[in-house]
C-alpha cells in the first residue's frame, strides 16, 4: 500500500548514528513540484531497476512550524505503475492520524494512457476516504480507481498537528525512487532537533541548511534531495526490515512551549528522575493498592510462586486495549473500573501488587519489534513505547508481560524480543541487553485414511504450539476467533472444518480438527501414487535467496518443528518402495533435520523434524540454511506409490 510513503509508521524510530551530509551548492530547487508529463505514461519500466513493478517519480515532504505551535506537514508523491498485478500494495492511499492530529486537504489524480489518450480521474471529496482506527489512530483509506499498466498516480495532503516528534522519513520502500526531498523548517528560538540515522546510512544529493526571518522569528531551514534510489532488499526471515531501511530522522533536543519546557535528557537516570515525577507513570506507581489482592495470594508462597499467582491475577482480571504505551492515560480507580488498560497500565499494575506482596519490582521499558531498535546511546522517550515488569529474586532476574494472556515468566510474547531495555528503578536508569533463551516447540500431527471409490484423502490433524508460538496462536485466536480457525484451511488449501482450539494448563495451545482434500493423491491405474506428508509438505518455508544476504537471520525464538503423519495403507495395497531416510546436520549441531518413513503394521508413519538452537544467526550462516531447508523440502516434496497386492 502506499501507506503515507513520506510518514514514518505511526511509532518512533531509532537514531545510532549522526548522519552526514555531503554539501552542494548548485542551484537545484526544493519545493518544486512537477508538472504532469505525457511522456511519463509512455515509459515502459524503471530505469534504476528494470524489473520493478512501480516507482516513485517524486516524493516531497514539508514540515513547517507556524506562529500558532502547530505544525504543517505536506505531502506530494508522484508514482508511475509498471505492472498493477505486483503493485498491489501502491495501488491504495492510507493516512494516518494522531487523535489531535487534522486532515486539512488533500487530492488525489490517476491518469491512464488509453488508445492514446489521456485519461484524468480526480479524487478531492473527505467522504471518499475511508476511515479505520488502529492503536489509537485514525487511519484515512482510498482504493485508487481504474489503475491500468502504464498510470501514474499524483497526490497530496497536508495534515495539522502539534506533535513535533513524529518527524522521521524513510528513503527507502520496496521500489526504485528516482527523486525525493526532506523539508524541515522551524524556529529556532522554540526547538532544537539534532538529525539522526538508522540503517543503511545514505548521504543526500542535495543539501540546503540555513536560516531566514519569518514574522520576526529566525527558522532554521533544512532541505535534503535524494535521486535515484534502489528499492530496499526483501528477505525472509527478518526480525523488522524497518530496522535496516535507511532514513533521515529529526531528534528533538529542546522546546520550549507557553506552558512547559522540554529538554532531552543527558543520561538514563535523567529519564528515569523524570519519569518518577510523571504523575502518568510515578504517580500512578505510588497509588494505593493495598486492597486489590485477594488475601489468599498474600500469603503461604516462596516469592517465585507468589509472582506467578499475581501475575495470573492480573492476566485474569485485566485485559489489554492492544495500545502501546509507556505512560498511562486513566487512574487506577478508572482501570480497575474498566479492567482494560494500555500496556502501561496493565503492567505498571502488575509491578504495583508485585511490590505490594514484597517482591522488587520494576518497569522495564522497551521498543517493541515493530516500533524500531532502541538506542541505548541516545537518552529519551520518543524510543520507547512499551513497559514490561522485571522482577529480582535471590539475585535472578524474571521478566513478565501481563498484556498476553498466555504469556508466562520470561516466555514473553514475539513483540517484546527486541534486543535492548531501559529498566527503571526510582531515580536510576539502567540499559542493557536481553534476547530470549527459550526454545519455542510446533508439533503437528495427522492421522488419515485414503477413500480409494471417491479417490479422497480424510483424518484428523491436531497442532500444539508451546513456548512463543503458543502466544502468538493464542493471541490470534484472542483477537477474533472464527478467524483463527478459518485461517487452517486457508493456509493448506485443504477442505478443514471442525476446528477446535484451546488453551491448555502448562501454556500450551492446542487446535483440532478435521480434514478431506480430493487433490492429495492420484490413481493411477491400480497404484496410488501420494506424498505422505499430505499438505504438511515444505512449500512456503524456504531459503531460496539468490542475491548475497544483507541482513541477519532472526528467528526470534530458536525452535524445534516436528510433523508426524500416520497413513492407513488401503486393503489390498502395499507400498512399493520406501524412500530413504535423511539425517543433515551443521558441525555446531546449530541446525539439524531429520526425516524417517517406516510401515508399522498397516499404517504408514512419516516423521520430519528440524531443530534450529538459537534465536538468530550472523547472515554468513545463509548457505548452511538453504542447505538444510533444500534437504527438507527434497524429503518432503517425496511420493511414494502404493500398489494392489
Amino acid at each position: 500500500m502506499i501507506k503515507n510513503i513520506m510518514m514514518t509508521r505511526y511509532k518512533f524510530h531509532i537514531t545510532i548514528c549522526g548522519l552526514a551530509f555531503n554539501l552542494f551548492f548548485g542551484q537545484h530547487k526544493f519545493l518544486s513540484q512537477p508538472v504532469f508529463n505525457e511522456d511519463d505514461l509512455k515509459k515502459t519500466n524503471s530505469l534504476i531497476e528494470k524489473s520493478a513493478p512501480a516507482e516513485i517519480l517524486y516524493n516531497s515532504v514539508r514540515y513547517n512550524f507556524m506562529p500558532d505551535n502547530t505544525i504543517e506537514k505536506e505531502y506530494y508523491s508522484k508514482i508511475k505503475v509498471y505492472d498493477k498485478k505486483n503493485a498491489e500494495e501502491w495501488l491504495n492511499i492510507e493516512i494516518p492520524l494522531f487523535v489531535e492530529d487534522r486532515l486539512d486537504k488533500y487530492d488525489v489524480k490517476v491518469y491512464n494512457l488509453t488508445n492514446g489518450k489521456v485519461e484524468k480521474i480526480s479524487i478531492d471529496k473527505k467522504d471518499q476516504l475511508k476511515e479505520n482506527f488502529t492503536k489509537g489512530l485514525k487511519i484515512y483509506k482510498l482504493a485508487l480507481p481504474n489503475i491500468q499498466d502504464g498510470a501514474v498516480i499524483e497526490y497530496s495532503y497536508k495534515i495539522v498537528t502539534r506533535n513535533v516528534v513524529n518527524l522521521t522519513y524513510f528513503l527507502e520502500y520496496s521500489i526504485p525512487v528516482v527523486y525525493q526531498e526532506y523539508n524541515l523548517e522551524y524556529p529556532d528560538d522554540r526547538l532544537t532537533y539534532h538529525f539522526n540515522n538508522t540503517g543503511n546510512i545514505i548521504t543526500p544529493k542535495y543539501h540546503v541548511s540555513s536560516n531566514e526571518n519569518r514574522l520576526g522569528a529566525l527558522y532554521n531551514i533544512f532541505r535534503f534531495g535524494y535521486e535515484n534510489m534502489k528499492p530496499v532488499q526483501k528477505e525472509k526471515f527478518v526480525k523488522d526490515i524497518d530496522r535496516y531501511r535507511g532514513k533521515v530522522k529529526p531528534e528533538l533536543k529542546q522546546y520550549k512551549g507557553k506552558y512547559f519546557i522540554y529538554t532531552d535528557a543527558k543520561d538514563w537516570n535523567e529519564v528515569a528522575v523524570q519519569l518518577d515525577r510523571n504523575e502518568e507513570f510515578g504517580g500512578f506507581l505510588k497509588d494505593n493498592v493495598s486492597n486489590i489482592l485477594p488475601e489468599q495470594l498474600k500469603n503461604g508462597y516462596n516469592s517465585v510462586e507468589k509472582a506467578d499467582k499475581i501475575f495470573s491475577f492480573v492476566k485474569e482480571n485485566y485485559k489489554w486495549d492492544r495500545k502501546d504505551a509507556i505512560l498511562t492515560t486513566q487512574s487506577l480507580k478508572q482501570l480497575l473500573k474498566t479492567k482494560s488498560g494500555n500496556s502501561a497500565e496493565i503492567n505498571l499494575l502488575l509491578i504495583m501488587l508485585l511490590r505490594h506482596a514484597g517482591i522488587e519490582a520494576n518497569p522495564l521499558l522497551i521498543s517493541t519489534v515493530d516500533n524500531g531498535i532502541l538506542n541505548i546511546g541516545s537518552p529519551g522517550l520518543s524510543n520507547l513505547n512499551f513497559v514490561l515488569a522485571s522482577v529480582k529474586i535471590n539475585g535472578q532476574t524474571y521478566f513478565y508481560d501481563a498484556t498476553s494472556f498466555s504469556s508466562r515468566v520470561n516466555i514473553l510474547p514475539e513483540r517484546d524480543w527486541n534486543d535492548f531495555g531501559i529498566l527503571m528503578e526510582k531515580s536510576k536508569g539502567t540499559s542493557f541487553s536481553y534476547s530470549n533463551t527459550n526454545i519455542s516447540k510446533k508439533q503437528q500431527e495427522i492421522k488419515a485414511s485414503l477413500d480409494i471409490d471417491n479417490s479422497i484423502v480424510k483424518g484428523t490433524f491436531k497442532q500444539n504450539d508451546n513456548g512463543m508460538y503458543a502466544i502468538e496462536s493464542y493471541d490470534g485466536f484472542d483477537v477474533n476467533k472464527d478467524k483463527y480457525n478459518q485461517s487452517f484451511a486457508t493456509k493448506y488449501n485443504t477442505d478443514i472444518k471442525k476446528v477446535e482450539s484451546k488453551l491448555l494448563q502448562d501454556g500450551d495451545f492446542e487446535s483440532q480438527m478435521e480434514f478431506s482434500g480430493n487433490n492429495l493423491m492420484d490413481i493411477v491405474g491400480n497404484k496410488i501414487v501420494i506424498n505422505p506428508l499430505l499438505f504438511l509438505n515444505n512449500q512456503n518455508e524456504s531459503f531460496n535467496q539468490t542475491d548475497t544476504r544483507k541482513y541477519q537471520i532472526d528467528f526470534i525464538s530458536a525452535f524445534e518443528k516436528e510433523k508426524k503423519i500416520e497413513l492407513e495403507i488401503p486393503e489390498n495395497y502395499k507400498v512399493s518402495s520406501l524412500p530413504k531416510d535423511k539425517k543433515i546436520a551443521t558441525d555446531d549441531k546449530e541446525i539439524s533435520y531429520e526425516y524417517k518413513i517406516e510401515t508399522v503394521g498397516n499404517k504408514l508413519v512419516v516423521t520430519s523434524k528440524v531443530n534450529i538452537g538459537s534465536q538468530n544467526y550472523p547472515k554468513e550462516y545463509y548457505p548452511f540454511f538453504k542447505q538444510i531447508w533444500k534437504a527438507i523440502s527434497d524429503s518432503e516434496n517425496q511420493v511414494i506409490t502404493l500398489v494392489k497386492k
